[in-house]
């Protein structure tokens, strides 16, 4: 207490460090210089109401207190160990020191120090968690997920006993401490989760002990909530199936991933892992977002407010890409004003060009099964109607003549969804036989 500034001079220093007939007391270290300063400090105190009460409890700290505990450090009984500082000073070193050294009170836990008797190791009063357990709160180490080393009773393995230049008595800084056992290849990747980066294991793991799988501070997705909107996975019409199990890992690797956002493949790899590839990618003809693994143009990886998971409803999804003008004029298909594009569309992959289910007859005679049954358009001379199939396209070489050689299947500005201009049937046929040619000389 010497050199003290008088206002903290009421503090008595309490050093457990002597030994009386192998019983250990503690010694309450308080000079006479010390009461000299205590009792000029006290008699400064004011008296304010001048009570008498106030007077008696004045007297009593000012004088009964520092008399007693005087007279009570020259008793011949009290010895003063010496300081372990003298020749442990290593021990004593660091940013950190644990509690007990910073008091002096090195025999809490060597409590008997240099004594030949002495039994346990390092002259402790017992080994392992046991010595430890006195003063730490056994339930934070004792949940039913443990660290191997805690539930092997090396908290050495992690902790100096004695000081640190890293928190917690730390033997390496944070992530490093956590590296010397996990391999540090498993935290490195193209995207890094941010508490990873950060070095912050902790704040998703317990170090000691848990309730929850891999020593989580929480369940997923609980822990996931913790820094990401809840908002944003859960509530709307449509939840992807992983997302609401809570199987947030699925798709996600918690530490590094090799896909943007974690994801534990490129896109549309990581789809592949539930969603069959074969089906989607196997055909000839693709969706050009689905070729180009584009899956996320079309589809929200975590909820929506549509079906299948669509950013939009159909067709307003298909107009992001595709010109609406061409599916808006004056007559429109009416599978197409009803957005039933699926209906005559593959969305991913298709055996026939322009994504078609089947190939352009069928799809129609599914709406229009009269068509081939019946006279359609005229009766000529030498068939019994206009021809559907087996004939060149005369506007496409390159085609065989279907319904859509006269007919536009999404709309059109002329009667029928005529292809062409026309106000009557008659006047489309100009479009493809030519009427003003000479008839042949025989």
């Amino acid at each position: 207490m010497r050199g003290m500034h008088p206002a903290s001079a009421t503090e008595v220093r309490i050093d457990p460090a002597y030994t009386y007939k192998n019983k250990y007391v503690y010694n309450c270290m308080l000079t006479e210089e010390d009461l000299i300063l205590y009792l000029n400090f006290m008699q400064r105190v004011p008296d304010r109401n001048n009570s008498q009460p106030k007077r008696l409890y004045k007297f009593i700290l000012c004088i009964c207190i520092p008399v007693f505990l005087f007279f009570f450090s020259l008793s011949p009984e009290a010895k003063q160990y010496p300081d372990c500082a003298i020749c442990h000073k290593l021990k004593f070193q660091g940013k950190n020191l644990h509690p007990v050294i910073k008091t002096g009170g090195c025999v809490a836990c060597h409590t008997q120090p240099h004594e030949y008797e002495a039994k346990p190791r390092k002259f402790l009063f017992a080994t392992g968690t046991d010595l430890c357990f006195t003063c730490h709160d056994k339930k934070k180490f004792t949940h039913s997920v443990k660290h191997p080393p805690v539930a092997e009773g090396r908290c050495l393995a992690c902790h100096d006993v004695h000081n640190s230049d890293n928190p917690s008595l730390l033997l390496l800084p944070m992530p490093d401490l956590c590296y010397s056992c996990h391999g540090k290849t498993m935290f490195e990747n193209h995207s890094v989760h941010p508490p990873v980066a950060g070095g912050m294991c902790t704040s998703c793991h317990n170090p000691h002990s848990g309730e929850a799988n891999k020593l989580l501070l929480a369940p997923a997705p609980d822990l996931c909530f913790m820094c990401h909107d809840k908002t944003l996975f859960t509530g709307k019409y449509r939840v992807h199936g992983p997302v609401d199990n809570g199987q947030c890992v699925l798709c996600h690797d918690p530490h590094a991933g090799k896909g943007e956002k974690l994801l534990r493949d490129q896109i549309p790899g990581v789809c592949f892992r539930c969603h069959s590839e074969n089906k989607i990618m196997g055909l000839e003809f693709k969706h050009p977002p689905v070729a180009g693994g584009m899956c996320m143009n079309c589809h929200q990886p975590h909820q929506a407010d549509f079906k299948r998971l669509l950013r939009a409803k159909i067709p307003d999804l298909c107009y992001k890409c595709h010109d609406m003008t061409l599916f808006t004029y004056k007559n429109v298909h009416p599978v197409v004003s009803a957005g039933l594009c699926v209906v005559c569309h593959e969305p991913h992959s298709s055996r026939r060009p322009a994504m078609l289910n089947t190939t352009i007859n069928d799809l129609c005679l599914e709406c229009h099964p009269k068509v081939a049954k019946e006279l359609h358009v005229i009766a000529g001379v030498t068939q019994a109607s206009h021809p559907l199939k087996d004939r060149v396209d005369p506007k496409a070489k390159d085609r065989q003549l279907t319904c859509a050689s006269c007919h536009s299947h999404h709309s059109s500005d002329y009667m029928l969804f005529f292809r062409y201009p026309a106000k009557k049937p008659s006047e489309l046929c100009p479009s493809c036989h030519n009427y003003s040619r000479e008839p042949k000389k025989r």
